[in-house]
């Protein structure tokens, strides 16, 4: 099928992509997904809209935009997919970083079990980021789309049930498995993990990362971004959802951060935690939730990146 039939719904990960398709002329519908699915509540056993409406919360409560307008893009947006059969070919473009990969695995399990199924699905998997490249760009990575098979939905499926599961081990799991078809999957998914707390200090990775990048010197919020994503393999953070890290750091009851905008730097308890002689998770206990993970207390469940493992509190403890 030509990439400029009207016929096509393409589905990606923001309004970038989309003002690079109509550039390219790549026509049909556009549909951008937009959603933090790393961070926050994310119910896997509830139809897509019940999920979109917990989402919406969140997005919201953490300030990533108006209220109404989150919840009427969700609504829209579901509205479209639940159409998709209507179509002739579903296209999803989708990048390698843990925004991207969790979007497929949304997108894949709803369509799995969408009546009736669509007509065709294919998926285009760039290593490259899809909002900085060309219409020439673009348009030559359509004919490398691949169909989306019955085993790719069952993986996604499983990958899903597993992210949005309330026990973690499944998805440490994962972390160890090559999954065809999915060529960028395995490393997303240990990159998920590392948002869990780490033995020893308590912080995720973006977290320690953010403190770190507060740790080099005075900067403004941009500079401290831009410091923080250099240190990403796969850079996968919007600045809005580095700065509610940020902003978490400067507002715990254990805060490691302090001062205002440029002239930010470390408590004494954020140099100690930086360092590797105190654990932040005793001081200001864990309250939120990763996938169908509520992380509380001084005990969640820890992910210890020299083990690839998810490791107990009295682990964590030795």
């Amino acid at each position: 099928m030509n990439s400029r039939t009207a016929a096509c719904l393409h589905v990606t990960n923001g309004d970038a992509v989309i003002h690079g398709f109509k550039k390219a002329g790549i026509l049909g519908t556009h549909l951008a997904w937009r959603d933090v699915l790393h961070e926050g509540p994310v119910p896997g056993t509830v139809p897509l809209e019940e999920c979109s409406r917990v989402r919406g919360a969140y997005l919201a409560s953490r300030g990533f935009g108006r209220p109404i307008r989150i919840m009427q893009d969700l609504a829209n947006r579901d509205a479209l997919i639940r159409r998709a059969s209507e179509f002739e070919e579903v296209v999803l473009w989708f990048e390698h970083d843990l925004y991207d990969q969790l979007q497929i695995l949304q997108i894949l399990a709803f369509l799995r079990a969408l009546e009736p199924a669509p007509v065709m699905v294919s998926l285009v998997q760039s290593d490259h980021y899809l909002g900085a490249l060309s219409g020439d760009e673009l348009l030559a990575l359509y004919p490398k789309r691949r169909t989306v098979t019955r085993a790719m939905f069952d993986r996604a499926q499983a990958l899903w049930a597993d992210f949005t599961s309330p026990e973690p081990l499944a998805l440490g799991e994962q972390t160890k498995n090559e999954h065809p078809g999915f060529a960028h999957m395995r490393a997303a998914l240990e990159r998920l993990c590392e948002e869990f707390p780490a033995p020893g200090d308590g912080l995720s990775r973006s977290a320690r990362q953010a403190l770190a990048a507060v740790a080099q010197g005075p900067a403004r919020k941009e500079e401290l971004f831009a410091r923080a994503q250099g240190r990403e393999e796969a850079p996968f953070l919007g600045d809005a959802t580095f700065y509610a890290i940020l902003s978490d750091l400067q507002r715990s009851p254990a805060p490691l951060v302090e001062g205002t905008e440029a002239l930010l730097q470390p408590t004494a308890l954020g140099r100690r935690v930086l360092g590797g002689d105190a654990d932040w998770l005793e001081h200001a206990p864990a309250d939120r939730w990763i996938g169908g993970i509520h992380l509380h207390g001084a005990h969640p469940p820890r992910w210890d990146t020299s083990r690839r493992a998810f490791i107990t509190a009295e682990e964590a403890v030795d």
